[in-house]
């Protein structure tokens, strides 16, 4: 027997094998099969292997805060805090974060009288402070129950506090606003910080065309109005410049037009008037000796503000009713000496002062008709001679009597070519303010 043979037989099969397809097919059947017993393998010892749990615990302590101390700081800022009921200086202050004991003190120990520290509901305080709470400055208007407002001052000035009311050199800038209506107007014109008095000229703008109310969303209001600025803060409104009012499609412009330095009107983009007024004025014929706006005060040396019109007339002059209404007072007071207040309709109402004697059967609560005699020019209560102080409220906020109730006189050629002049510069301001997309809060 060749046993040599045998040797080869071995070597044959494992050939065969190699070169057979299906036997390749059986090798890859297996692998998945030999890839589960390596995994369990795997499994099985990283079991034994496990690091040891960690053992988690819970402790709460309670921390000391650190003491706050407010940094030294020299930066000095004017803010502005609207008066509410029951409002004091002195709880103003504490309101707006001052903490400063000398201030407070000097409070009641000022030189001015308790009356003229005394605030009224809607007023504006101005004040001047730091960031650690220390106050340099204060400053408000004040009534003073004679048509007119006085500036109250409280500095620190080198280290010690002063009080005054004397005059100040306020000055005249020019303030804009442009608002796209989404709601109602008094409420956006109020939210865009159009002061009181400048909604209430506004509104009575074009009144005879229509009223503010009947605005709509989407119609657009653009102003140009005079700010009387103190020491770098408004401390009051001047007139109406100019105004555009883009109503459903149609564009309404009215332009302020000075006649003389003691009044002014309202003109179209024509020089036309844009309001009547009254039919007539109440003492016929007579001057305007002193304006509606900021003016020293006659008797007192001080800045004012004052709330109406003076009609220069001798003692004795008739003093009419310019339109319709009801008596609401006939009194005498202090500030206006012989007064009658008359109410025109729910908004509108006139007041007149220093009258020296009433007319016949004028009383509260009487009926009166355009041109009947309400009294007669005098010099009672706060005054140096005799006039007629002639007050006009819309809504009980004093406006300019002679933009807004008197009659509006016709331009003549040399003042319709001064009027084109300045309707031209006014126009510009309110063309950029029609062509911004966005509304203008304030440009001063």
């Amino acid at each position: 027997m060749d046993y040599r043979k045998l040797l080869h037989i071995p070597q044959k099969c494992a050939s065969r094998l190699i070169n057979h397809h299906l036997s390749w097919l059986g090798v890859a059947a297996c692998l998945p099969m030999l890839g589960t017993v390596t995994a369990f393998g795997v499994a099985v010892g990283a079991k034994e292997t496990r690091a040891p749990e960690v053992v988690r615990q819970q402790i709460t302590e309670r921390l000391a805060l650190p003491q706050f101390k407010f940094a030294d700081s020299q930066t000095r800022y004017w803010r502005d805090e609207s008066i509410k009921r029951g409002d004091t200086v002195a709880r103003v202050l504490n309101r707006v974060g001052v903490r400063d004991k000398e201030a407070n003190a000097f409070l009641y120990t000022s030189p001015l009288a308790k009356n003229l520290l005394r605030l009224k509901v809607g007023a504006t305080l101005t004040v001047q402070t730091n960031d650690a709470g220390e106050l340099f400055g204060l400053r408000f208007l004040q009534d003073d129950d004679n048509g007119e407002q006085v500036l109250v001052a409280l500095e620190k000035r080198d280290g010690k506090w002063q009080a005054s009311a004397d005059p100040v050199a306020a000055e005249s800038v020019e303030t804009v606003r442009s608002i796209t209506l989404k709601g109602g107007a008094a409420a956006e014109l109020a939210a865009a910080r159009v002061p009181a008095d400048i909604r209430n000229q506004l509104s009575e703008v074009f009144a005879d065309q229509f009223e503010l109310s009947s605005l709509q969303p989407g119609d657009r209001i653009n102003l140009v109005y005079e700010t009387m600025v103190y020491a770098g803060a408004a401390i009051a409104s001047g007139n109406l410049l100019a105004v555009s009012i883009e109503r459903q499609g149609k564009l309404h412009q009215a332009f302020y037009f000075a006649h003389d330095s003691e009044s002014g009107a309202y003109y179209d983009a024509a020089g036309k008037p844009v309001k009547k007024g009254f039919s007539r004025q109440p003492v016929a014929g007579a001057r305007i000796s002193s304006g509606f706006g900021l003016r020293m005060h006659p008797v007192l040396h001080a800045l004012r503000m004052h709330s109406g019109i003076d009609y220069a007339a001798s003692a004795g002059t008739a003093i009419v009713a310019p339109a319709d209404g009801e008596l609401v007072k006939v009194t005498r007071e202090n500030g206006y000496g012989n007064v009658v207040m008359i109410r025109h309709n729910a908004k509108l109402s006139t007041l007149y002062a220093h009258m020296r004697a009433f007319g016949k059967g004028i009383k509260a609560g009487g009926k009166v008709k355009a041109g009947d005699v309400l009294g007669y020019v005098g010099s009672t209560g706060r005054a140096t001679g005799p006039h007629l102080h002639f007050e006009v409220r819309i809504n009980d906020q004093a406006v300019d009597p002679a933009t807004n109730a008197l009659p509006t006189p016709g331009l003549g050629k040399t003042q319709l070519a001064q009027f084109g002049a300045k309707r031209r510069e006014l126009s510009a301001r309110l063309d950029l303010l029609q062509n911004i997309p966005v509304n203008v809060a304030q440009i001063d």
